[in-house]
């Protein structure tokens, strides 16, 4: 690529981060400063559960209506793995600036398995009695592809637990939560886990942390995957109450 190609796609790169951006700044002006996909997620998986069942005793008991009522259920299912999908890469691409831990790759592997499973137990389910062994597998084949998705989330949500902290710094805390908590649970670092957050020289003082966070550099002075977080984005103040919440409460804590 050339010079000015490269400037082109670094500019619709950031122009695309920015109107992520502004679009999460908007849920939190209204009071919703989370990620948005654990609120869709919740809908696909309880709707697959519910068709496993149906069918599933469907089949057993040789109940047509139980045959008809997990037909809608993954019919609902498929419906609403769209939007779930969407605003799971949304989260992805704003939380984890498009970086690549083991989980993330799973789900963004087994995400279009099940679509494909989703879709092949509509068209399966369609008109099929409390008898079809086709469209229980076809079923059962969705809720073990949801557990297994549900799994690898679990791993990206409770990974990133972090240490009790004192009243004082809970500022500090939602800052962690917000910015860093996915790439850096318990200290760690998920990108690159020879470069952990605990024990970083960028911690040495809070000056040499805010620089290195407004311009995130891998040790042989190259661009990695963290993203940089200028001022419009954390403040200088809001960083200091980062840098200390860091420095008190992960830092010292690997030293206890």
């Amino acid at each position: 690529m050339t010079p000015d190609l490269d400037e082109d796609h670094a500019e619709r790169m950031q122009n695309g981060n920015t109107m992520l951006d502004s679009i999460y700044e908007s849920f939190a002006r209204w009071g919703y400063p989370h990620p948005i996909h654990p609120t869709e997620v919740h809908m696909p998986i309880g709707l697959v559960v519910g068709a496993f069942i149906f069918a599933w005793t469907a089949w057993l008991l040789r109940r047509p209506r139980l045959a008809r009522t997990a037909y809608d259920c993954i019919v609902l299912a498929f419906i609403w793995l769209f939007p779930t999908v969407l605003f799971g890469v949304m989260d992805w691409l704003h939380y984890y600036a498009g970086a690549m831990p083991f989980p993330i790759k799973m789900k963004l592997i087994l995400t279009p398995v099940l679509l494909i499973l989703m879709a092949a137990a509509v068209f399966l389910g369609r008109g099929a009695g409390a008898e079809s062994s086709v469209a229980l597998v076809s079923y059962s084949l969705c809720f073990l592809v949801v557990v297994v998705l549900g799994y690898f989330g679990g791993e990206l949500v409770y990974t990133a637990e972090e240490p009790s902290h004192s009243d004082e710094a809970q500022a500090g805390a939602e800052l962690f939560s917000t910015n860093c908590a996915s790439c850096h649970p318990q200290g760690r670092n998920i990108m690159n886990p020879d470069l952990p957050l605990r024990g970083s020289p960028h911690l040495a003082d809070a000056d040499r942390f805010i620089a290195f966070i407004r311009n995130p550099k891998l040790p042989d002075g190259s661009v990695g995957t963290m993203p940089a977080f200028p001022a419009d984005r954390l403040s200088d103040r809001e960083a200091l109450e980062l840098y200390r919440y860091i420095v008190q409460t992960i830092e010292n804590s690997g030293r206890q």
